[in-house]
């Protein structure tokens, strides 16, 4: 098995194609689908990181994706700009169902930074 490191979009953003790892994280979080016969889209917190898990069903692109956002409520551009790359594609017509349900559960979580920087005792982040 050839392990794939992960892919730093931006140095607080990165995505992660290891389904080994991203299982694991699933089950530690008690998150793992119990069917794979339809798309997903899961969402859990790793201390003060977004995670965001796509599947994908699909016989010919079946697999999990995994996003993270490092300290997600301070860096809130990262947020967009995830939510703006699945609004991209959703305009491209790719994946129409997985991607909107990914990219509202990014949006909800842009809406709810202010609360999570609270609750984490973060400074307010300046534009």
């Amino acid at each position: 098995m050839n392990y794939q490191p992960p892919v730093y979009l931006t140095p607080h953003l990165y995505m992660i194609n290891e389904e080994e790892e991203i299982i694991d994280a699933l089950v530690d979080h008690h998150e793992m689908p119990k069917k794979f016969d339809v798309d997903k889209v899961i969402s859990y917190f790793e201390g003060e990181n977004f995670c965001l898990v796509l599947y994908f069903a699909n016989l010919q692109d079946r697999g999990f994706q995994k996003f993270v956002v490092n300290d997600f409520s301070v860096n809130v551009e990262e947020m967009y700009m995830l939510s703006a790359s699945f609004g991209k594609l959703l305009e491209q017509e790719v994946n129409i169902h997985v991607l909107s349900q990914a990219k509202n559960r990014v949006d909800h979580v842009i809406h709810m930074a202010g609360t999570f920087r609270a609750l984490f005792r973060k400074k307010e982040v300046v534009d």
